[in-house]
């Protein structure tokens, strides 16, 4: 970055925190190799994230999640990192950037392998796509378009093609055990929760909706010994009367995946993060300003 530019992204970044903004992000896999053929999740090569990081410490202060809803004043912006689902690669490529740059992130987690289950329907429909090609997979899942992320599209929308991709896929995932859930808690990282089956919350039926908010919950601060205060919604999507259902059975702060900044006067069940994805340090720093001075609304 030109020192011209440093010079306006400091001052927007003091603006921005003089205004009570804070952006949070979110990751999903973080390793060496860059995105794969078929595959749905954004993936970050941890090069790449380690710039970010760095870009990140140079515009502001890297917090706890729940820290960005707090009205303390700060003289730079305030950025939360924080990492959702049971990837092994949170442990084995994020953790180490952590701690090599001292910093605390905040770890959306499902505890799945608490529960027997093996991975995400995603990453066996990622598998499933590599080894047959989308063609054959959307004519075996009756999709009627075969492009990956309209497949990926139809399921997120369909349990009932979930549970088929789940049941056949026990070998297909890369995936966080107990060790390694204790050990980010170990590692003075915030352990949040992401619900155990991750549905697509506003789609359930009140009681559903209860017992996805719910189940899992305690198996998973009773492993990690912390309370599980902090939620992410799954895919990101909530509503009105799911934010009250997590205000209702004790959550102190909901995530969303909004790309939008936090304020003042944010709703503190339907906050936004935002997935920067793999871009270089320059572009990420551009980005997360523009974000940082927008307008925020009193539902962000």
């Amino acid at each position: 970055m030109l020192l011209g530019q440093q010079s306006l992204a400091a001052v927007g970044g003091r603006l921005a925190a003089r205004r009570g903004r804070a952006l949070a992000l979110v990751y999903h896999r973080v390793r060496p190799q860059p995105v794969q053929d078929y595959e749905v999740v954004p993936c970050v090569p941890v090069e790449q994230f380690r710039g970010q990081v760095e870009a990140l410490l140079a515009m502001g202060d890297i917090v706890p999640v729940d820290e960005l809803i707090t009205s303390r004043p700060s003289p730079r912006p305030r950025f939360a990192l924080t990492f959702d689902d049971d990837y092994a690669t949170h442990v084995r490529h994020v953790l180490p950037v952590l701690r090599g740059f001292s910093v605390p992130a905040t770890f959306f987690l499902s505890g799945r392998a608490l529960h027997g289950l093996g991975p995400y329907w995603w990453e066996v429909l990622e598998a499933r796509m590599r080894h047959d090609g989308p063609e054959r997979v959307a004519r075996a899942l009756d999709v009627p378009r075969a492009e990956p992320h309209a497949i990926a599209a139809a399921c997120e929308e369909d349990p009932a093609r979930q549970h088929h991709l789940e049941a056949d896929g026990a070998d297909t995932g890369d995936q966080l055990g107990p060790s390694e859930m204790a050990a980010l808690a170990g590692a003075g990282m915030t352990i949040g929760f992401h619900t155990v089956r991750h549905p697509v919350l506003p789609r359930l039926a009140p009681p559903d909706r209860h017992r996805a908010l719910t189940e899992g919950r305690e198996r998973l601060q009773d492993l990690t010994g912390q309370s599980m205060t902090v939620f992410a919604y799954p895919h990101g999507r909530t509503d009105a009367l799911t934010a009250a259902d997590t205000r209702a059975v004790g959550y102190e702060s909901a995530w969303t995946g909004a790309g939008r900044a936090v304020g003042r006067r944010s709703d503190r069940w339907r906050l936004g993060r935002w997935e920067a994805g793999a871009v270089e340090p320059d572009v990420l720093r551009a980005r997360a300003l523009a974000r940082l001075l927008r307008p925020v609304p009193a539902d962000g």
